[in-house]
């Protein structure tokens, strides 16, 4: 049994791998505005932790590896940006949110911390 060599032209593909992993590869030589129009939010570098973005205007050239990295202003990476939460509210209260009487920070408010209703079991001492 032996030894395996594989013939490839790796050298014809361009290759960017996105932020979640997936692989973009192109055919031809391509410029880094034609791939960001499609995307928002990232630009594209030479590494994973390229600092320094590649400008737009910039031909990629076939062969590389490009890494697309987010923008250090970009709306992604603000605190302020938009956040996915779960929450447990009573019926009444969704019917509230509903019709807008309440707000959600009313809500958020009104949540109180959890607390047990028995008393300490004190310990005996023998």
């Amino acid at each position: 049994m032996g030894n395996c060599l594989v013939l490839s032209k790796e050298d014809k593909v361009l290759r960017v791998l996105k932020t979640d992993g997936k692989v973009l590869e192109f055919r031809a030589p391509t410029l880094v505005k034609d791939i960001l129009s499609n995307f928002s939010g990232v630009g594209i570098g030479l590494s994973k932790q390229a600092s320094e973005q590649l400008s737009p205007d910039c031909k990629l050239k076939l062969g590389k590896v490009y890494y697309m990295t987010p923008l250090p202003g970009s709306a992604e990476n603000d605190s302020a940006a938009t956040r996915r939460i779960k929450m447990v509210i009573t019926k009444q209260q969704l019917q509230e949110l509903l019709t807008k009487k309440i707000s959600l920070q009313e809500v958020l408010s009104d949540s109180k911390i959890w607390k047990p209703k028995l008393r300490s079991i004190p310990e005996e001492i023998e």
